[in-house]
């Protein structure tokens, strides 16, 4: 799982968890706000109830006018729309008992002369405390509850009776209901908003990793840039700390890369200069002490022209490109090279092929010679005794194509994927020896610098083939 997903997998669960708990909160306050709401009105209420009731007992008229007052109101219908919920009928109950807690008057008609002594509103009230209850009540088989706050009536200062007003709690369950579903509607909008700013914040935490990773990436495959984080953030200095481990490493690695092409290199003259110097002194022939002589003056300048030609190679690889180029005839470098092989063409009486078109390239000579020179070495390992070889130059487009073709035993599968990998060689067919392994991870690498590519593959008729292609010179 990446950065990316963690961090906006992390965000939406804090924020599904805030969401969650926030809305357990309102709706553990809803219902008691509500209650208490309902409460203080029923209390209000009651009392203004209760202070009519008590000028009717002060006069002696007994409860015929509170009876009257509530006929009428259980006759009246309205069309109120409170909050969203339609209200159209009277739905408080009223009932009187006197100082002994018998009913004497409920405005359902359902409990005159009942003793309602024993329940909490009309008990505590008839004491001269603060009476309410709330109790359960089946109305057309639906179980509900009715909650009751009760007033005192009234007379000399004495309490003569009670008045209590009743409200069923699904008179006021609508609105709860309305409420937590707005609530409900505002937290998945809510939690909408959370996700897109989950998505914003994880793109943005993850921006400078990933623009790390992609750096990394660019350093591997050896194209150079800048630390791509800016300010002071710990990211850019964990960039700052890796950029420079791999400046260390780099280092180190060209160091050994370059040894380690020098001695590819150095060592077929060393060995030429060697053999020389062992023949020189038994030689009493003059003209063959003349040529060995030569032999040692001109491998002596191929020794520098290597030297020169690495450290350039060396430079270019870590600067990743040619500092110098220049335009070549391309078939003439290639004749050039199979030339110098003569000697050791004529050792495994290999016979050479050559259809080379005029071509011309840019980059550097020394380069390309070592690069064709690795190809054409190869291909003569490789060879049997008495075979051929088929050197091709041709143009195509924009492309210019040297193929080196060989009729020896192929490429094993094995080795196919391996082949340019520095020091992995496969031993030769003559001897069983294994070359240094550096020689096609050079050719590969004069190839890049000069913008083209290197094919090794078997041959459908058996043998290997070498495709090197190099870009045509644009002003030739």
């Amino acid at each position: 799982m990446n950065f990316f997903v963690r961090f906006f997998v992390g965000y939406v669960l804090v924020a599904a968890l805030a969401v969650l708990l926030g809305m357990k909160l309102f709706t553990d306050q809803l219902v008691p706000g509500v209650r208490q709401s309902v409460e203080e009105t029923l209390l209000q209420t009651a009392n203004l109830l209760a202070e009519f009731a008590s000028q009717e007992a002060s006069e002696n008229k007994g409860i015929t006018d509170i009876e009257t007052l509530f006929q009428g109101y259980q006759k009246r219908r309205f069309q109120a729309r409170i909050y969203g919920v339609l209200k159209t009928t009277p739905n408080l109950r009223v009932y009187v008992t006197d100082q002994n807690g018998i009913v004497v008057f409920d405005s359902e008609n359902h409990d005159v002369g009942k003793d309602y002594s024993r329940w909490l509103d009309v008990r505590r009230t008839l004491a001269g405390a603060y009476g309410a209850r709330t109790s359960p009540e089946e109305e057309n088989g639906v179980v509900g509850s009715v909650m009751y706050v009760a007033a005192p009536i009234m007379k000399d200062n004495r309490i003569v009776g009670v008045l209590s007003v009743g409200k069923p709690s699904r008179s006021f369950q609508s609105f709860i209901d309305l409420t937590l579903e707005k609530a409900w509607e505002s937290a998945l909008w809510l939690f909408a908003l959370a996700l897109l700013l989950a998505l914003a914040f994880s793109y943005w935490m993850t921006r400078d990793l990933r623009r790390l990773v992609d750096h990394a990436n660019e350093v591997a495959q050896g194209t150079r840039d800048r630390i791509p984080i800016e300010g002071r953030s710990e990211l850019r200095r964990l960039a700052q700390a890796l950029e420079h481990l791999r400046t260390e490493l780099d280092g180190k690695a060209h160091v050994e890369k370059v040894s380690q092409l020098l001695a590819h290199e150095l060592k077929s003259p060393i060995a030429a200069i060697r053999g020389a110097i062992e023949l020189l002194p038994d030689e009493t022939d003059s003209e063959r002490r003349i040529r060995l002589e030569t032999n040692i003056a001109t491998e002596t300048t191929r020794l520098q022209r290597i030297v020169d030609g690495v450290l350039n190679l060396a430079r270019a690889e870590n600067r990743g490109r040619l500092d110098e180029r220049q335009y070549i005839a391309f078939d003439d470098l290639v004749q050039d090279v199979v030339n110098e092989r003569a000697d050791r063409l004529a050792s495994k009486s290999l016979h050479v092929k050559t259809a080379l078109s005029p071509t011309k390239v840019s980059g550097s000579r020394f380069l390309l010679r070592q690069a064709v020179g690795n190809l054409l070495d190869n291909a003569i390992d490789f060879s049997p005794r008495n075979g051929a070889l088929e050197v091709n130059v041709s143009q195509e487009d924009d492309q210019v194509q040297l193929t080196i073709r060989d009729h020896g035993p192929g490429i094993p599968d094995y080795a196919q994927p391996r082949l340019f990998e520095r020091f992995y060689s496969t031993p030769r067919p003559d001897s069983g020896e294994r070359s240094s392994g550096l020689g096609l991870n050079l050719v590969q690498e004069v190839a890049r610098l000069h913008g083209g590519h290197i094919e090794l593959h078997n041959h459908p008729h058996g043998g290997a083939e070498a495709r090197l292609n190099l870009p045509v010179a644009k002003n030739t």
